[in-house]
């Protein structure tokens, strides 16, 4: 990649700070007094709030924050994700340089500096960084271990940091790509950002890694049913894309629907086979093996809640995935059904007269 030293003497780019609320009440004041106080020339920079519709007092909170700093500004985001917030940056924003920010997150007060500096100094299309968990409850803890092995399937792709595999987080990207690249699938809400790189690469594009940009992010909801929720939207979300390309791009995007879809035959067919129990034992000693690697010198009292994870997740991703198809096949069926009774209306018609 080629490097070069960006010129002093050429004023920094106009950034667009983006940040995707979603009934974040308690979070959004803080976040965006954060950003406002970044390290980055204040004529310089804008702040776009793109909110799915919250119904708490996010909103509320955000206009007046807006009525302090004209930086900032609310959009409607009635699709409600990320990737329709990402859309909203072509038409909406003014920046040459994009930044996601989020609620959830914890950033340095030169964060936005850092990444445009990174973006610039690498020449790269995109700029992606690492984030690192913020502490929380032992649950907490528990479950990003979990969503951190591989056999979480979890991530649409990641870096090699050593010996382990690690996603990574959009940290800045050139407005000129979101238009270059095309609109992202408003309708995916999940691996929004794996889908952007896909595009970048296929494009042409290059894409930097800022390892030393530091990113601490929570989970806001980290329970049993916010991961379940969680991973559910995430195989709704690698459905969509595989109905929308016409083809499979990885056995990693449909390994959890195979395994689900595997399961019930076993289970449904447990009375006249002796797989079963097998294939249980199996998958037991599997996810046992990838709790106690990803929790090793985490202590004994992790290791079960972690274990629990992986079950949950392999079965939210592949119901999430069942649930598409099946929809899709609902709609396929009626539009043919349609078409077939307006057919036969105007051949009635046609005899008739």
């Amino acid at each position: 990649m080629m490097l070069s030293q960006p010129d002093s003497s050429e004023p920094q780019p106009f950034v667009t700070v983006v940040v995707t609320t979603s009934d974040d009440e308690p979070r959004i004041e803080a976040c965006l007094r954060s950003i406002l106080a970044q390290e980055y020339p204040v004529e310089r920079m804008e702040v776009l709030v793109a909110d799915a519709m919250s119904m708490d007092a996010t909103r509320e909170i955000v206009l007046r924050l807006a009525a302090e700093d004209k930086r900032i500004r609310l959009l409607d985001n009635p699709d409600r994700t990320r990737s329709a917030a990402l859309n909203l940056m072509v038409p909406e924003g003014r920046g040459d340089v994009v930044v996601p920010m989020d609620p959830c997150g914890y950033y340095a007060q030169n964060h936005v500096a850092r990444c445009v500096e990174g973006l610039m100094r690498t020449e790269a299309d995109e700029l992606d960084v690492v984030p690192r968990p913020s502490g929380g409850s032992l649950l907490a803890q528990a479950l990003e271990l979990a969503e951190r092995s591989r056999l979480a399937f979890a991530h649409g792709f990641g870096v090699e940091l050593g010996s382990k595999t690690l996603p990574v987080a959009l940290g800045a990207v050139r407005r000129r790509v979101l238009a270059r690249v095309g609109a992202l699938d408003s309708g995916a809400c999940s691996e929004e950002e794996a889908e952007l790189a896909r595009r970048v690469r296929r494009t042409g594009g290059i894409i930097a890694i800022g390892e030393d940009i530091v990113v601490h992010k929570f989970e806001a909801d980290a329970t049993y049913s916010g991961l379940f929720r969680k991973h559910f939207r995430l195989g709704r979300s690698r459905a969509r894309r595989v109905l929308s390309d016409g083809r499979v791009p990885s056995l990693h995007a449909i390994a959890p629907f195979l395994m689900v879809l595997g399961g019930s035959a076993l289970v449904l067919t447990s009375t006249v086979q002796p797989l079963s129990p097998v294939a249980l034992a199996s998958y037991a000693l599997l996810t046992g093996a990838a709790a106690v690697r990803v929790s090793r010198g985490e202590g004994l009292a992790i290791l079960p809640l972690t274990w629990a994870a992986f079950p949950l997740m392999h079965l939210a991703q592949g119901a999430g995935f069942a649930t598409t198809l099946v929809v899709a096949a609902g709609q396929a069926a009626a539009k043919t059904s349609a078409a077939a009774n307006l057919s036969g209306s105007r051949l009635e018609t046609h005899s008739s007269v």
